[in-house]
């Protein structure tokens, strides 16, 4: 049985050099020396027991083999950054340029009052650290650029002015880079990601494929099929099926995924099955799960043609208002250089440029 990790005493020194954009650990030499993910490095199943029954061995040898730039260490950052480590990924490196601040107390969860004045990212470091033997940290202050990001497999952005937004999504999109940007104000919130332009789902809704027993199928084209009346079959339009244990029909039982169009809760046609032999009995369809492509905009052009997830149909409008007024935001404090007063009154037009939205001048 492997031991945890957490058991281990981790070397993590104040001492060590402050990490520059030139020094940023890569794929080859993450920064923490004890960490152990990447390569062929096995999977520590008494660690990742449950992860592992989740994702699959597939998907942890991928995860343990990233790197991952967190840029932003308030509380959203850390609490990102967290769940990184735990996870079990190559490496994580935290990014942050500015110093620990009181307000900063009340949602990082690793800054203490000591902190205060000492850079946020390398402050939050060791308790990190401490997480995850099997994973590298390690601390940078330094502005973010293009070198910076080239060794990273992901990069999530945090607490990030729109400018960088934009040139780290253009410079993400063109390397492929997965990039998450997002953020909190308040009770609101932010995400955006950019997978590329061409990501590949294996499993689009995480569930167990569905399954029938088979009671008729016609000859036709295209041919119907009837399952027993017992329980709905519950697949959908544009689903994929297979077929086993047909008699009569055999040739179901040898071919490959069959595209089906539902007709009602127990009826579903399958295309031309003129030429098959008569149905006789039996059979189980059952469905299988087809690699879906996505296509993901980057984010300069999700910004003029935003594609909303609406998960409130009561408020369907609701997320185009947020969409503005974050763009409100970040005009305000690109004008100011602070965000806007709690409860300002006062009000100012916004131009065309900004979404004709409206703009804080508290």
């Amino acid at each position: 049985m492997s031991s945890s990790p957490l058991s281990k005493k981790r070397r993590v020194s104040g001492s060590e050099p402050r990490l520059s954009a030139t020094n940023v650990p890569s794929a080859a030499t993450p920064a923490n020396g004890m960490a152990k993910n990447g390569g062929d490095a096995e999977i520590d199943e008494g660690l990742y027991s449950r992860q592992l029954y989740v994702l699959g061995h597939e998907a942890m040898k991928r995860m343990q083999t990233s790197n991952v730039l967190v840029s932003g260490l308030r509380g959203l950052g850390v609490e990102v950054a967290k769940n990184l480590v735990l996870g079990g990924v190559k490496s994580v490196t935290l990014h942050d340029p500015h110093p620990a601040a009181w307000p900063d107390l009340s949602s990082q969860f690793y800054l203490r009052e000591d902190d205060v004045g000492r850079n946020r990212a390398e402050a939050t470091l060791p308790r990190l650290a401490e997480l995850n033997a099997y994973v590298g940290v390690s601390s940078s202050r330094e502005p973010l650029s293009e070198e910076m990001l080239q060794p990273f497999q992901v990069v999530v952005l945090t607490n990030s002015p729109l400018e960088e937004q934009l040139w780290v999504g253009d410079f993400c999109h063109r390397r492929g880079i997965p990039l998450v940007v997002a953020d909190t104000r308040g009770l609101f919130g932010q995400l955006f990601c950019d997978f590329g332009d061409d990501l590949v789902v294996t499993d689009p809704n995480g569930e167990q494929p569905l399954s029938a027993m088979v009671s008729m199928i016609t000859k036709g084209c295209p041919g119907e099929v009837t399952c027993l009346d017992e329980a709905r079959h519950g697949f959908e339009s544009g689903d994929f099926v297979t077929f086993t244990e047909v008699e009569g029909m055999e040739e179901l039982n040898s071919c490959g995924p069959v595209e089906i169009r539902v007709l009602g809760p127990y009826t579903f046609s399958i295309g031309d099955t003129s030429t098959y032999g008569d149905y006789v009995r039996g059979g189980i369809v059952t469905q299988v799960k087809m690699p879906k492509h996505i296509r993901f905009k980057p984010l300069r052009d999700s910004l003029a043609e935003p594609e909303m997830l609406v998960t409130d149909y009561g408020k369907a409008e609701r997320p185009a208002v947020l969409h503005r007024a974050w763009q409100a935001l970040h005009a305000f404090v690109r004008t100011h250089g602070r965000n806007p007063r709690p409860r300002a009154t006062r009000w100012g037009a916004m131009g065309a440029s900004h979404h004709k939205g409206a703009l804080w001048v508290g």
